[in-house]
């Protein structure tokens, strides 16, 4: 059974703004707030993320874009100066990674900062971009220095697949020319031939720059794993791996799965949520109240590629097996201790940035994965995953000030992680207040 992948670029483009680096902006004040301001968060219940246990009614410190100190106990007193954050009774967690996310450039009205920020108002305070495009090296300069209000941002370079890369040489000029450009990052594409996509792979090795993606079939899941490839997104071509497109997974060809998976040192984007609207039925979509924050124009767009029926070719009874194997495979995979990485596909099909991410953990809990388990791949695992760019994902000091305030334990209940009070974005702090009232912004301008 295929799904009809391949125009997920084409969507992506179809839901974004103008040219993001060159279009001006007004400076949001981000930059001079996280150099110039001290923050006390007191009171909270802290989960660390560092496989140390929760510390209940502590005190965190952030001066500038830095966690600089770690309290135990509410009774420190905060540095004179400092902004006080009221914590009690709430839960601070690290800011959660989006690891598949896509920085548009286009011309659907979808203002790119718009786009940003319903990133950061759900709580996602990094993003790796997988649709590298023009504009986007800028923007990332602009972002990570806080002059608007924007994810981390680190960027693979414009994607190479059969119809933008088609031989061996050209792929080698390819991986060249990103890593001089000074891309993060290389994501491959599907339609790749074995012999093209070794030239990329081979490299991309030498020159150290990461790649990810998708699996083309002529490649397939052990070769890419033999090439080193980073990051195998949307659990792309594991099912036919195992045999697995039709019929129900073995519990044999599961191990096999988890083996290849963590013997080449390999992560995986599951994507899970985005892979089961691509067979959605109309009328499934209209409880997201996001859809306010988006452009009725897009949200039209996904309508009509839902009541098209045009995203699967399988059967109900095929659909049904599909999924299930794509649950019990990523229960698999993390109960074995593979890499899994949280990541949603936003923005494209109702998929809604920042928002998408909490449907994700809701479907990775779905599949059995345990709320230590889906916190961990949206924080520590980012975190490892750069580990050669920054210190983030952790409370600790050092990490990166990214820090979600919820009102409830996210361990108890993953959910909970949605029940945001208040986000800090390096260093900078945006309140209940402040989310919503740029969100209801965004709902007057784009009339949804």
């Amino acid at each position: 059974m295929k799904f009809a992948m391949g125009l997920a670029a084409a969507i992506m483009m179809a839901a974004c703004s103008a040219d993001p680096a060159d279009a001006p902006s007004p400076n949001n004040g981000a930059g001079e707030n996280a150099a110039s301001q001290i923050t006390a968060f007191v009171g909270a219940n802290i989960i660390p993320m560092d496989g140390s246990d929760m510390v209940e009614v502590g005190t965190v410190i952030v001066e500038g874009d830095r966690i600089t100190a770690v309290f135990s106990s509410g009774e420190i007193d905060p540095p004179e100066g400092a902004e006080i954050i009221d914590a009690a009774g709430q839960f601070l967690i690290p800011g959660l990674a989006e690891m598949h996310a896509h920085i548009p450039s286009g011309n659907s009205g979808w203002a790119t900062e718009d786009i940003l920020f319903l990133y950061v108002s759900q709580g996602v305070t990094t993003a790796r971009g997988m649709q590298g495009g023009s504009g986007q090296l800028k923007l990332r300069a602009r972002a990570n220095a806080g002059d608007i209000i924007s994810p981390t941002l680190y960027l693979a370079a414009p994607s190479m697949s059969g119809n933008s890369v088609r031989s061996p040489a050209q792929g080698v000029e390819r991986v060249r020319k990103a890593k001089d450009d000074g891309w993060d990052l290389l994501k491959v594409h599907e339609g790749l031939s074995r012999e093209t996509y070794d030239a990329i792979a081979d490299t991309a090795n030498e020159l150290e720059i990461p790649f990810g993606g998708h699996v083309s079939d002529e490649v397939g899941l052990q070769h890419a794993a033999n090439k080193g490839q980073r990051t195998v997104d949307h659990l792309d071509n594991y099912l036919d791996f195992m045999g697995a497109e039709t019929s129900p997974v073995i519990d044999e060809a599961l191990s096999r799965a988890v083996a290849l998976t963590k013997g080449a040192g390999m992560g995986v984007v599951p994507t899970m949520a985005l892979w089961e609207y691509f067979a959605a039925k109309p009328g499934d979509f209209d409880d997201y109240n996001e859809l306010r924050f988006v452009p009725k124009n897009v949200v039209d767009g996904w309508a009509r590629r839902v009541a098209s029926g045009g995203n699967t070719e399988a059967s109900e009874d095929e659909q049904a097996i599909y999924f299930e194997n794509r649950r019990k495979l990523l229960k698999a995979l993390a109960d074995g201790g593979a890499e899994i990485l949280l990541g949603s596909d936003a923005p494209q099909l109702y998929s809604v940035p920042g928002f998408s991410i909490h449907r994700e953990m809701a479907a990775m809990a779905e599949a059995g994965m345990t709320p230590a388990q889906i916190l961990h791949s949206g924080t520590a695992a980012p975190r490892a995953y750069f580990a050669e760019k920054d210190t983030f994902g952790q409370i600790a000091p050092g990490n990166r000030a990214d820090l979600i305030l919820v009102g409830a334990n996210p361990l108890d209940d993953i959910s909970n992680a949605s029940n945001i009070n208040g986000v800090m974005v390096r260093g900078r702090w945006l309140s209940r207040d402040d989310i919503d009232a740029r969100q209801d912004e965004l709902a007057a301008k784009y009339g949804n």
